[in-house]
Order: C-alpha cells, then sequence, then structure tokens
C-alpha cells in the first residue's frame, strides 16, 4: 500500500540515528588498476593498441604487455593526481546516455552546441542530444557541481565502503556513510540523482554537520520497501510524505529539494519541475548546517550527480517540460524555440525573425532543450577527474591517450590518459573471452595488486624467460618476471584435521613406532638414549624407512638410504639427482615422519635453543628428539642405518638410530640477536635474486629451484642444492616465487627453531654501590633454588648437602669489573667468619675452565668456584645484573642478596653474616620499603 503524507505528534525516534567517525582516507594505488569481468584485477599501465577490441596492458609482474579483449574487461581505474582539477568553463552540459561536458560556450545553431572543453579541444555536439546547459561560471548561487570522486568526502562505516564508478560514488556495504560539508547556505537548492540495482534501503539526510544529533533531526529522504519517503522529526511533531511508490529492486530518482532551514520547510519537486511533496516542521532553536550525508543501510546506492545552488524562497514555477526554455537567475521562465547564442555579443536568441529576444547570459541559470531520445549505450564510459563523463566507442589506444567515437559528436575525441579517472565497460560480458588452454592446469597468479586466473604455458624456444602466462580475456601467453614475490595458486591448503582423526593418527603411529622398538613390555620402557656398544654387532638390525629431509629454503623432500657425517647429508630420493647435501643447507631431518606431536613446555624449548657463554666458540649443532618426545643437545658426528654418534659436552655417545624421531640443525648464522663469523650462508639465500620459485605438491613435499622449460604438465629446472629438479604440474597445490618463498619457509615447522646466546649478565656503572641491607629481593625468606653443578676441581656441590652452615654465593665473571673488585673483600670476611659455619662459593657464570683459573690466578685467590655453565641457577636466583652476592641461613632460606659492589662492600657483607648468625628474621620486601 502507498505510504500518504501524514502529520503526528512524535512519541517515539522513526530511525536510529547514523553517526560520523572521521575521515577514512581513500586507497590509491599509484598505478593504475585493470578490472577484469571474472573479478580479476591487475595493475599496471595502458600501452598502444591498434585494435579496437583490445587493450594493451603493461604490468609490472610481466615482462611484455598482456592482450586483454575488450568484453572481459569490466574497468580501468587510473591514478589520483596530487591535486584534483576543478570545472572549467562558463558551462556545464548534460547529454542523453548521462554524458556531461564542461567548457566555454562558443556557438549554438539549430543543428549543434558547440564547447572549448579543456584537455579536450573544441567539440561539436549534435544539438538532438543535448538535454541542459547550466551556467557555472559567474553564477554565484552555485556552491557545487559533482560529486568528482571521493575527494573532499569523509566515508565511515563499513570499511572501504565507498568507491568511485565511472565519476558515481558508489556503495555496496550495509553501513558504509558518506558526509561532506558544502557550506549550504539557510536557503538552498539541492538537486540529486541516485539509482540502485538491488531492493535499496539508504537515508540521505539534508541540513546536517558531522554529529549525529543533527541527523536525527535533518530531513531525510529514504528507502522504505517500495517507496521513497521524505521525513523529518523535531522535538515534538514530525511529518513524512511519500514521493514515489514501485520503485522496485532497480531504479533510480532525481529530485530537486528547496530547503529552508530557519522556517524548518522543505519542498521536493522532480526534475521536470513536478511538485512531489512539501514538509513544514520547524524546530524549537533552528540552525544552519551546511552539509550531506548518504548511508547506505543494504544492498547498494550510486550517487549519479549533485547540484547545489542558492534559493531566493521562491515557490518554484510550474513547467512545461516538453519544451524548450530557459530558467533566470531570478525564478522566471522564458518559453521557446531557442535559435542560436551570440557568442560575441554573449546572448541567447529565443524565437525568429522580428519574434526574435536577445537574452543576455549573464541573467540565466539553466537552458532546457527539447526531449531528445534516449539511444542504447556506446560500449564504454569513461569519468575524467575534471567531471567529464562520456560514452562512446574506442578507436585505438597510443602512448598516454585513448581515442574514442563518441555519438552525437562530430569530432573524434582524444583523451589524456593522465586526465582520466576510470573508464567502464557499459555492458561487459560475463562469459568466458580470451584464449583458452585446455592442455594445462588452470590456477590463480596472485601478487601485489594483481589476481589473474590463467595458465603456465609451455616455454617457448631459444627465451630467457621459462615461465610464460596466458591469462584468462587475454589472448597473449606472456612471460611471468622471476624475482617477484607472487604465488601461483593450483589448490588451495587443505582444511584442518578434525581433532578426532588427529587423535586416530597418533595412535597409528605410536602403533607403528612400538613396532620398529621390538615388542613386549621392556621394549617399551627402555631408557630412552641408552649408550650403544659398537662392537656389539649382536643388535636387531634396523632397516632404514623412508625419511624426510627439511632444507632452510622450505624444501621437503622424501629420501632414502640416509647417512650423515659432519659435512652433510648422504641420501637417495626419487625427486632429485642429488645424493648429497651440505649441513649449512639442512634444517631438520625426519626419520619417523609419522610419529605424533609432543608439546613442549615453553621453558623447556627455551633453554634447548638458549647458547650458553662458555659454549659461543664450540655451538651446538643439533637437537635431537627421541621417540618419547625428549630432546638432547649436541655436535652429531655421524649417522647410519644402525646408530647415531653425538658429542655431548666433548663426550661422544653413540644412540639407536630407531629411538630417533628427528634431527633438528642449529645453524649459527641463524643464531637470533647474535653474529657467528664462522657460520656459513645457505647457498639458496646467497642466490635468492637468481629468480627460483618454490613448488608445493599435494603430497606435502616442496622443491626450490630456477626454473628453466615447461613442456606439458611437466616443469624442469635446476637447484643450487638438490641439482635437477622436475614437478608435474597436476600434482602441485601452490607455486610460489621471490620472497613468497622465505615468508612461506619462516613459517614451516622447524625453521623458527634457532639458537639464542644467552642474556648477557648486567654490571653495576663503576664506582655505584648498593643501597640497603639486602633485603629488598623478592628470593629473601623464601626456600634458596637447589643447586647441582660440577666445581673447578671437578668435584660436585650439592646446595643441600650444606644444610646446618650459612653458605655465601657469590655470581661472578671474569669480565666484570666490578665483580673482580669485590671478589678479594668477599674472600677476606668468608674466612673471618669461617670457624662460625660460614662457607663461600663462587659462582661462575658460563667461562671456561682456563678463563676462571686465568682470574683466580690474577686476584691471587684460592675460592671455590662452582660452574653454572648454562647460566641456568644464575636465572634462578634472578642474577641478571653482577655481582650478585646471596647469603643462605642455616635453614636454607635466602637471608640476604645484594647486587654490585663497591669499595667498602665488605662492611656491608661483614653487618649482615653478623645479624644472619644471630638468627635475626630478614625483612620482608615489603617492609624493608
Amino acid at each position: 500500500m502507498p505510504l500518504r503524507r501524514v502529520t503526528f505528534l512524535l512519541i517515539s525516534s522513526l530511525v536510529a540515528a547514523a553517526s560520523v567517525s572521521a575521515e577514512t582516507p581513500a586507497n590509491v594505488s599509484p598505478q593504475a588498476v585493470l578490472h577484469l569481468t571474472n573479478g580479476d584485477y591487475i595493475t599496471g599501465s595502458l600501452t598502444p593498441s591498434a585494435n579496437p577490441e583490445t587493450f594493451g596492458w603493461l604490468s609490472p609482474i610481466f615482462t611484455q604487455p598482456l592482450a586483454f579483449e575488450l568484453a572481459g574487461v569490466q574497468s580501468i581505474h587510473f591514478p589520483m593526481p596530487d591535486k584534483l582539477p576543478t570545472h572549467a568553463g562558463d558551462y556545464c552540459v548534460t547529454r542523453t546516455g548521462s554524458d556531461v561536458l564542461f567548457g566555454s560556450l562558443v556557438g549554438m545553431d539549430p543543428q549543434s552546441v558547440v564547447l572549448d572543453v579543456n584537455h579536450l579541444g573544441r567539440v561539436t555536439i549534435d544539438r538532438s542530444t543535448v538535454l541542459r546547459l547550466f551556467r557555472i561560471k559567474g553564477n554565484a548561487e552555485l556552491f557545487f557541481v559533482g560529486p568528482n570522486g571521493l575527494n573532499g568526502w569523509k566515508a565511515s562505516g563499513a570499511e572501504e565502503g565507498w568507491r568511485e564508478d565511472a565519476g558515481s560514488l558508489v556503495a555496496e556495504k550495509a553501513g558504509a556513510t558518506l558526509y561532506r560539508d558544502f557550506g549550504m547556505p539557510s536557503l538552498a537548492r539541492i538537486e540529486f540523482e541516485l539509482s540502485w540495482s538491488s531492493q535499496p534501503s539508504f537515508e540521505f539526510a539534508i541540513g546536517v554537520n558531522d554529529e549525529a544529533r543533527t541527523v536525527m533531526r535533518a530531513f531525510s529522504f529514504e528507502a522504505w520497501e517500495n517507496d521513497i519517503i521524505v521525513k523529518r522529526e523535531g522535538e515534538k511533531l514530525a511529518d513524512i510524505a511519500s514521493l514515489q511508490s514501485n520503485i522496485g529492486k532497480s531504479g533510480r530518482i532525481h529530485f530537486q529539494a528547496f530547503l529552508d532551514q530557519q522556517n524548518g520547510r522543505l519542498l521536493v519537486y522532480s526534475s521536470d519541475g513536478k511538485d512531489l511533496g512539501e514538509l513544514n516542521v520547524p524546530l524549537a532553536e533552528p540552525k544552519t548546517y551546511g552539509g550531506l550525508q548518504l548511508t547506505n543501510r543494504s544492498g547498494n546506492i550510486r550517487l549519479e550527480s549533485l547540484r547545489i545552488s542558492r534559493w531566493n524562497g521562491d515557490l518554484p514555477l510550474q513547467v512545461a517540460n516538453d519544451q524548450s526554455r530557459i530558467h533566470f537567475r531570478d525564478g522566471k521562465i522564458v518559453y521557446g524555440s531557442i535559435a542560436s547564442f551570440d557568442a560575441a555579443a554573449r546572448e541567447f536568441i529565443v524565437g525568429e525573425g522580428a519574434d526574435a529576444t536577445r537574452i543576455p547570459e549573464d541573467q540565466i541559470q539553466d537552458v532546457f532543450l527539447s526531449q531528445a531520445e534516449e539511444v542504447p549505450p556506446p560500449p564504454l564510459r569513461v569519468a575524467f577527474f575534471e567531471g567529464h563523463k562520456l560514452s562512446g566507442s574506442l578507436i585505438d589506444t597510443s602512448e598516454g591517450k585513448i581515442r574514442l567515437k563518441v555519438p552525437g559528436i562530430q569530432e573524434i575525441v582524444t583523451v589524456p590518459t593522465e586526465q582520466l579517472q576510470s573508464l567502464f565497460a557499459v555492458a561487459p560480458q560475463t562469459e568466458q573471452t580470451g584464449t583458452q588452454d585446455s592442455a594445462h592446469p588452470r590456477g590463480r597468479l596472485e601478487a601485489k595488486g594483481t589476481r589473474l586466473h590463467g595458465s603456465l604455458v609451455d616455454t617457448p624456444e631459444n627465451t630467457s624467460q621459462p615461465l610464460v602466462w596466458l591469462a584468462s580475456r587475454s589472448n597473449t601467453p606472456v612471460p611471468f618476471k622471476l624475482g617477484l614475490s607472487a604465488r601461483i595458486v593450483y589448490r588451495e591448503p587443505p582444511p584442518s584435521v578434525a581433532s578426532e582423526t588427529i587423535e586416530m593418527q597418533q595412535q597409528v603411529a605410536q602403533a607403528r613406532i612400538r613396532a620398529r622398538r621390538g615388542g613386549g613390555i621392556v621394549g617399551q620402557i627402555q631408557s630412552l638414549f641408552t649408550d650403544g656398544d659398537p662392537g656389539n654387532k649382536k643388535k636387531k638390525s634396523s632397516k632404514t624407512s623412508e625419511a624426510v629431509l627439511h632444507l632452510r629454503t622450505g624444501d621437503k623432500l622424501p629420501c632414502k638410504m640416509v647417512n650423515v657425517d659432519e659435512k652433510g647429508v648422504l641420501l637417495e630420493s626419487d625427486v632429485s639427482e642429488i645424493k648429497f647435501v651440505p649441513n649449512e643447507e639442512v634444517q631438520a631431518l625426519e626419520l619417523i615422519p609419522d610419529a605424533p606431536a609432543t608439546q613442549i613446555q615453553s621453558l623447556k624449548r627455551q633453554r634447548l635453543l638458549t647458547l650458553p657463554r662458555m659454549q659461543r666458540d664450540n655451538p651446538p649443532t643439533h637437537l635431537i628428539r627421541s621417540v618419547d618426545g625428549d630432546y638432547l643437545r649436541g655436535r652429531l658426528i655421524s649417522l647410519d642405518a644402525e646408530q647415531l654418534q653425538i658429542e655431548l659436552r666433548l663426550d661422544p655417545k653413540i644412540i639407536r638410530r630407531d629411538r630417533i624421531v628427528r634431527i633438528l640443525w642449529l645453524h649459527p648464522d641463524s643464531a637470533e640477536d647474535g653474529d657467528d663469523p664462522k657460520g656459513q650462508e645457505s647457498t639458496a639465500e646467497v642466490n635468492a635474486e637468481e629468480g627460483y620459485i618454490q613448488a608445493l605438491q599435494n603430497d606435502g613435499n616442496r622443491l626450490t629451484f630456477t626454473p628453466e622449460k615447461l613442456s606439458g604438465e611437466i616443469l624442469t629446472g635446476r637447484s643450487a642444492v638438490l641439482g635437477t629438479c622436475r614437478v608435474n604440474l597436476q600434482q602441485v597445490d601452490q607455486i610460489l616465487s621471490g620472497d613468497a618463498v622465505k615468508l612461506a619457509a619462516a613459517g614451516l615447522p622447524f625453521h623458527d627453531w634457532k639458537l639464542k646466546p644467552a642474556a648477557e649478565p648486567l654490571a653495576p656503572s663503576e664506582g655505584s654501590e648498593e643501597s640497603g641491607e639486602g633485603q629488598d629481593s623478592s628470593l629473601v625468606g623464601k626456600p634458596a633454588p637447589d643447586i647441582n653443578l660440577n666445581m673447578l676441581d671437578g668435584t660436585k656441590f650439592k646446595l643441600a648437602d650444606h644444610k646446618q652452615k650459612v653458605v655465601v654465593l657469590d655470581f661472578w665473571a671474569s669480565w666484570c669489573g666490578p665483580c673482580l673488585q669485590v671478589m678479594p673483600q668477599i674472600d677476606k670476611v668468608a674466612h673471618e667468619f669461617a670457624d662460625q659455619g660460614v662457607e663461600l662459593f663462587a659462582v661462575n657464570l658460563e667461562e671456561s675452565p682456563d678463563k676462571i683459573k686465568g682470574a683466580l690466578e690474577r686476584l691471587k685467590l684460592s675460592t671455590t668456584v662452582v660452574m653454572d655453565s648454562n647460566g641456568r641457577i644464575a636465572e634462578r636466583y634472578g642474577a641478571t645484573s653482577i655481582p650478585q652476592t646471596v647469603i643462605i641461613d642455616r635453614e636454607g632460606n635466602v637471608a640476604r642478596v645484594f647486587v654490585g659492589g663497591g669499595a667498602r662492600f665488605d662492611e656491608r657483607l661483614r653487618s649482615a653474616l653478623t645479624a644472619v648468625l644471630a638468627g635475626e628474621a630478614p625483612k620482608s620486601p615489603a617492609a624493608a620499603e
């Protein structure tokens, strides 16, 4: 049922107010972007083409231009200039097909209208296609003609909700809002055109600012089901009127709104002057706001045109829409045959002969000519940054120019591409166009600013570019630039496996592991890494199963007959001819690839990957994971079909091969926060700029190589590590190129296992002294962390063996100047209290025995030294800054913690020991404060 105009007392708000947020800048590309009808897009630039059925397009990811068939092109969007141009000329001319031209009026006769148009030159227009001329220069009443792109508008709501489309502004996301302040006066005439292609739901509020409360009280045009209405809600009254019914899922409106903000009045007319409705809703405290806001609630909405001018307050006159007429600035209308325009006198001539009337152009606002018949639209529509809109047929493209044949314009229109905002196909074809290749798998090429479906085709003879791409909607294969970050997707990665499936897989894998170990309860509870007897040859032989080798480049390949020595991995593989891979290229070796995953505690992983200071000259090179999920760190010496030999702190050990799940390589050059001059770079990383690719196969394996030739489905190439490589594209899920290979490798399993040098303990600045009584630490009053370490003389030190003693721990290092300054003081005071049960142990942080002995000799001390080789004890005691001195009482609790030293530290230590021996309870940290 159509809505009818009603007035009623306001009980509740009709519509929730929309909010306006900060401006969202347009996402501007420095290059043009071509969009295809299948949803693909590609950045680049137009190239010369003499074929009116194709666009030549040069993309940064190809070495030659592509040729896209015109029928497959949806649009081209050109880069925004630094400064948008303004309208040039005296008049705006509207034509059939929504064409618009701005220019200076040169002449008009019964057959034509002649304009001088900026960047296009002299344009002769068939008068039968001209609908209207309105003056823009010297028209003080005119505020805005547009919309002229998104520049100057504030977009909010849905992310990237608004876009430019052939000179119009379009929203297709719910909640997308557009606002602009035009500085409208209290009396304003607003002429606008909106269109939609699906069931519309929008709100177009006029006379607002950027505050939501003004939108609530504004005059608002809205789509309600099948009706277009206008409404206003005041403090006590509301008014609503139906303007157009049965709007349908696709349609448009073209209204003139005459707004009087001070008196709360709005008059609405059609574009041809028909009275559609009137609202009168005054506010208690009227104010004048100069902005408009358009919100898309659902479906889509397009702002086609907008013109804002001053209104004198007089009621608009009824017009005979089918007659030629001139509208004066004072509101008067003159009907008659508009014969011509006298450019010299700047006058319009209405009528002929003795009845002719001359009207000076400075009195004129609009000139309406007879209604023209709509004609089928040409295939292309171009929009200029300057506001022009033209529809026509492509003739050709040359360097920086497009030539169009525009119906109703006598001249061939030559358009500079630098002036173009966008180019659109009026009726693009959605069916497949271009040359189709059925001999090669189809995929999707993705790169920065590009998504392009198509196929890799056979490599031409005598070419240095082995990868050639035939894009959909194109008929020209073009070589792909190797080295750029990109990927070709043939199949998306499989979805995550359900937890029930994972559990079942783990049960199967555990059964296989038990089978490999040998049956029986004894085999299942045997120790993890049992020292083997190299001389015992009666053990059950373990047949080498197929393993998986992971390279640092991300390669993953199955292999068999795997042996490892100090130089690298010896192998046989069906996917590569290589027989040897050097250690610097290897990331991991899975001897039991189907072993169930085990979780490792974060602290344990951190310790495994922390490199102690004393091991930096001889760091561990491998991590060994057992079938029980435990890890061992050391230097791998060899691996054969029976056993692995590893060096653990200079002590060689033998481990049965069937007890090992995987081996991880720890590379010095990948250590975080540290550089090892002896580390060797990966060959693949050194040759990263040579244009390699990585093929991700559907069996999970990966190969990285420089492609050389594609023939049919077989792509061949060469790897610096693996030699000749060969993949079948039918078995490939993705192909990565350039930085995409490195990024993918960084996220693969085992690639984040990197050594990190242990944190350097901090030394206080020279001359600094720690104040206080050593009771500020959170350790004070708590049980001392247990210690079980080797001492410098080779014996063991266990803190638990020293109960009923007062123990002094001095955390130090030979490179720490303050440590060496305070050590003699600590040694002296400890000797003074030795007969009272005080014992001193100097805990050295991660240094070799030779360095420790050298420091003691220089200090002439014989202090008992405990070796914290990996820094774990220092970590437990919070010794992040040294020297740190800890006093432990007879009950095994921490009594004092001193950080730093100074020339008079002996006095503080002596006082603290006296108190601890007297049994004085330490103050809590809170009490000490």
